[in-house]
Parts: C-alpha cells; structure tokens; sequence
C-alpha cells in the first residue's frame, strides 16, 4: 500500500500540500479511489502530472478527478477531506494506530474516525441535511472484542480524552461486535 495517512503525521504532510508521487504508488484502484483522487488534486502541476502519468500507466485512470463538493453546502471546508479518512481509516488495520490517533490526533475528524472504528460507534446525523453525512460510520475494525472495546473505552474516559463522553456512552449500550 502507498501512503498511509493514519501513520507517520502523512494525514498532516498532506493536507499541508506536501504531495510526491510516492504517495500514489502502489495504492489499490478500487479501495483507495477517493485517495488517489484526493492526492492528484491536491498535488503541485508538475507532481499531478506524473501522478496523472503514474495512475493511467498503473490504475487506468486517465481523467483528472474532479473535486468532491458538498451539494448541499458548496462551502462545506470538510466535505472531501471527511471521505478520505472515512476510506482510509477502513484501510488502516492496526489498532495500535488507531487507538494513537483517537487518544492524541489534532485533527479531530481523523480522531473521530478512529474512535469509531475501535469501538463501532456512529454520532448521530446532524438534523441539518448539509451536514447529516458526519456521522463518523466506518464500522468496526476486524478482530476487535468487546473486551478489547471496553479496555479502550476505560482508557479514554481515564485520559479524558476528547471522545469521554461518548465513551463512557460506549460503555453503557455495549454489545459484543461479533455478534
């Protein structure tokens, strides 16, 4: 897999404009689509170009991707930036990681994400339509137990992290993810 943005500060490095064409490479066509597209848009003209080159030669992709906007709200500053995590938090599979950047991330919709795929949960939609899509829904990661869950939770709410709250919420309507 090329970048991974949930490890290393990429997320940061990223969205601050610093985009090589390493971080296509060796991406998956279809599991990290919003990704490359992301990537591409983002990327200075000479570094689009030979990720544009790059992704038609490797993931037949021969058009520039066109930036994701929020219809309901064109000005939505979190709209497309929401989607890239939500794509890749599923690819990220070490809850090391994740449990990292839900305890101590600075982007809080990065956090958000990974509090969320540690322990299932999902924030209810905003009753604003332009909004309702954050929900943070990623479903769970593989291989965690409701005991796993219940640990993490416990050390959230110990650390008074930012999700506390919705921990300690965890904790009272828990049940196994296995089931």
């Amino acid at each position: 897999m090329g970048v991974k943005i949930y490890r290393d500060d990429n997320w940061n490095r990223i969205k601050s404009g610093i985009i090589s064409r390493k971080d296509i490479m060796h991406l998956n066509r279809e599991k990290d689509k919003v990704l490359i597209g992301y990537l591409i848009a983002h990327a200075t003209e000479p570094c689009r170009q030979s990720m544009m080159k790059y992704a038609a030669e490797k993931y037949g992709l021969y058009d520039f991707p066109e930036q994701q906007k929020n219809i309901d709200d064109p000005n939505d500053p979190y709209y497309e930036e929401y989607f890239v995590l939500q794509e890749q938090v599923i690819r990220e599979d070490d809850a090391d990681v994740l449990k990292e950047v839900a305890l101590h991330s600075s982007d809080y919709d990065m956090a958000a994400f990974a509090f969320c795929r540690l322990t299932g949960y999902r924030f209810p939609p905003s009753e604003c339509d332009a909004y309702s899509y954050r929900t943070f829904d990623c479903g769970i990661l593989p291989g965690m137990t409701a005991e796993d869950i219940r640990e993490f939770c416990r050390k959230v709410i110990e650390e008074r992290g930012r999700f506390a709250n919705v921990a300690e919420e965890c904790l009272r309507h828990q049940k196994d993810p296995n089931q």
